[in-house]
């Protein structure tokens, strides 16, 4: 049986509340699906991300020789290389010293040193005195704003360097004096945290093949590289130690350098990922990005193969309070040390304190550290202690990279690699090329977007009918796919005008937001809504949910709210996440709930056959824009409101407003918005106010400049009239607008 047919069938009769009406002998309506699948998209993401958990406790649980746990470690060791994008060429450190402070028994030198051509990492050096070949340890931080020059992260530093070892510690990119948002002449930070400045440019380092948790990594090992330089420290006995982040960061760099030969992970990434448990109503928030190994569950990697990883080298983990779920990471773990016949090389720590780098974790450090490298124990008690100012431990006199104009930064960086992004494709002559060329792009999108087959029964259920006057609305929900429901509104005109497609309707507020009888919050305007006005004026329009928006938004509420850049660390992007995590996309997922909304209205017995009309607002223009791109049953499209372009959020801006919901990973590598959209050339495509990264519209001029491109294709495809950029015509209600664009028709500029 062929698609069309599969899923028309599945469809057909669901019109106007026919199944609504009781016949005497049919079995029960269903349950609906919003009771057989509460919290939606979350327990879908969960169920899948703990399917492959199971698959990966398969795999590991055949691994039972010290051979096949070393065949392991070194394949988990390249995944993790290669998710993070690989690493660049070495380049010349260039280091410099630029203070040096003199204290009893040891010195502090204010070092700088280049990870990549031009891209300064900024330190403190801490030497004991008479240094000669001494254990070097390097200290990535945890997301404070001091970074290295936090008081009580000093302290860890001083009790080592007083323990007979040099230890370099160094900032992170957005900390100390790396930071990108922090103004050294007022003191003042532009976003409320660490994490905030690291994920806003990492967010965006995904769409370019990069990943800011590659570029830490690459700091921590260019750290090593100038350590094992340095006359004072011993090459072949390297440590690793950090606290909060820079535990995680301890633990991503040590599983893959191996010239670390004993390492401390303090309260950082030492609980596995999955499986996920789903409390309701919990809150939904991710860590920063670069806390993050994407697609670490479909990679079969978890926290703690990262952790045997290291092994057989020694490592010892700390977590604030011993807990069921540290201790079955733990025990995992220490396990595989046994199998190595290196048990004692595994050990844990309780602070039982909050979470710090506190007294007994100092010790603990220094213990840990003085047992391997100097086979003594280390200090009973600490010596006496006493932090620097923080002012005193800068390498440059502002304490700021950035504002010193001190080399590049993470946001140069990554402006300049975008500049040449995405690569130039040949100019199609004439229709035949157009569409050879668009059904390569095609195959490029389903790629990037991880869609495959987009079938199964649609097996729509009725909610209920609605009547208003004019026209009446059928409530129902349809499968997309197994566990995922498309909650759906069919505004049917009591007079339908003949010939007319089925308008398609997708709003990113979800459809309750337009779907008002009248406009405004709680219809409490006097004007008709947009889609009622559709359906007075005889158009049928079916608006649809796409999953996690509208009716199954998520309950979860995020961790973090009230700021403007919120939506850094929102449910929706920790949901995004955990599509990665399992090498998928939430934004792809969503253009095949648009697909599978096309295959509804076309399994209708009141369809016309010949296709559909479909109007996106705001990012509900993208998923628009990328089905019709994919899908040439979509006769015109209307992109209201959205994204311009993904160079809009890379050309020399260091801030934006939209999620990593409308993020495709490595997406520049290939194209960028105007070629998706001269993937439709030939077929009618308006872009209504489209806007930038702050979400602010767009000059038409302007558009129209980045979209050259696609009105060449369009001009080669013989249609170049049917491309239209254009603002909100105060002249006209809006419904009349989105009409006349789909239309084709011209005097709408």
């Amino acid at each position: 049986m062929r698609r069309r047919e599969f899923v028309g069938r599945a469809g057909a009769g669901f019109l106007s509340g026919s199944l609504l009406q009781p016949v005497s002998g049919m079995a029960a309506v269903p349950e609906s699906y919003d009771k057989q699948f509460p919290d939606m998209i979350v327990s879908y993401m969960a169920g899948r991300l703990n399917r492959l958990s199971a698959e990966g406790d398969q795999r590991r649980a055949r691994i039972t020789t010290a051979s096949a746990l070393e065949e392991h470690n070194r394949a988990v060791r390249q995944k993790v290389v290669n998710a993070v994008g690989g690493f660049p060429e070495r380049s010349s450190l260039g280091a410099k010293v630029t203070k040096v402070i003199e204290r009893s028994g040891y010195r502090v030198e204010n070092v700088m040193f280049q990870s990549r051509p031009n891209f300064w990492v900024t330190g403190n050096l801490y030497i004991p005195a008479g240094a000669s070949r001494l254990p070097g340890i390097i200290s990535p931080c945890g997301h404070y704003p001091l970074a290295r020059m936090l008081p009580s992260y000093q302290l860890a530093y001083q009790s080592l360097v007083k323990s007979g070892f040099v230890v370099l510690a160094f900032d992170p990119i957005g900390q100390g004096e790396r930071r990108q948002y922090w103004d050294p002449a007022t003191g003042i930070t532009e976003v409320p945290s660490a994490t905030y400045e690291h994920s806003m440019p990492g967010q965006l380092q995904l769409m370019l093949g990069d990943t800011l948790t590659g570029y830490l990594m690459w700091d921590a090992m260019r750290a090593i590289d100038y350590l094992i330089g340095r006359p004072e420290v011993d090459p072949a006995r390297i440590g690793c130690t950090g606290h909060s982040g820079g535990g995680t960061l301890t633990m991503f760099t040590s599983a893959v350098d191996e010239r670390i030969r004993c390492v401390a992970v303090h309260e950082g990434g030492t609980r596995s990922r999955w499986p996920m448990r789903v409390v309701p109503f919990s809150p939904l928030g991710p860590s920063d990005v670069e806390q993050n190994l994407f697609p670490g569950a479909a990679l079969g990697i978890d926290n703690p193969d990262l952790l045997i990883a290291i092994a057989p080298r020694p490592l010892m983990a700390s977590i604030e309070h011993f807990s069921p779920d540290f201790d079955a990471a733990a025990n995992t773990v220490r396990e595989r040390y046994k199998l190595l016949g290196v048990g004692d090389r595994f050990s844990t720590v309780e602070a039982g304190d909050p979470h710090a780098w506190t007294h007994k974790l100092r010790l603990a450090t220094a213990d840990w550290f003085s047992r391997w490298f100097y086979q003594r124990p280390g200090p009973a008690t600490e010596p006496e202690l006493a932090p620097e100012r923080p002012e005193d431990l800068r390498c440059l006199p502002n304490g700021s990279i950035l504002h010193s104009r001190h080399g590049e930064t993470i946001w140069t960086g990554l402006w300049s690699k975008a500049d040449n992004l995405p690569p130039k494709r040949t100019s199609p002559a004439n229709a035949a090329e157009v569409d050879a060329h668009n059904k390569g792009l095609r195959t490029e999108v389903r790629d990037l977007l991880k869609i495959r087959g987009v079938d199964g029964p649609l097996d729509p259920r009725p909610v209920k009918i609605v009547t208003r006057e004019a026209y009446t609305i059928e409530k129902l929900a349809f499968v997309s796919e197994p566990s995922i429901y498309i909650p759906t509104w069919v505004f049917q005109p009591h007079k339908r005008l003949s010939g007319t497609p089925s308008i398609l309707y997708f709003n990113e507020s979800g459809k309750d937001s337009d779907g008002m009888e009248f406009e405004n919050a709680e219809a409490s305007g006097i004007e008709y809504g947009v889609l009622a006005t559709l359906a007075r004026r005889g158009y049928q329009v079916i608006a649809a949910d796409v999953r996690g928006i509208g009716e199954t938004r998520t309950p979860h509420r995020p961790n973090s709210s009230g700021n403007i850049f919120a939506h850094l660390f929102d449910s929706e992007t920790a949901l995004a996440y955990m599509a990665l995590f399992m090498d998928s996309s939430l934004f792809g997922m969503r253009v095949r709930d648009v697909l599978r909304t096309v295959d509804y209205a076309l399994s209708r017995s009141d369809a016309v056959q010949r296709g559909v009309w479909i109007i996106g607002k705001d990012m509900g223009a993208l998923w628009a824009l990328y089905a019709a791109a994919l899908d040439p049953r979509i006769e015109a499209v209307v992109c209201h409101g959205g994204l311009v372009s993904y160079r809009a959020l890379t050309g020399g801006i260091d801030r934006y407003l939209h999620g990593a919901n409308v993020l495709i990973p490595s997406v520049l590598l290939h194209f960028d918005l105007p070629d998706v959209a001269g993937a439709i050339a030939g077929r009618p495509l308006a872009l209504l106010s489209p806007v930038d990264a702050m979400k602010r519209p767009v000059p038409p001029a302007a558009v129209k400049a980045s979209y050259d491109r696609t009105k060449s294709l369009y001009v080669a495809a013989e249609a170049g009239e049917k491309f239209r950029i254009t603002n909100r015509n105060a002249e006209l209600d809006l419904a009349s607008q989105y009409v006349r664009l789909l239309r084709g028709e011209s005097h709408t500029q």
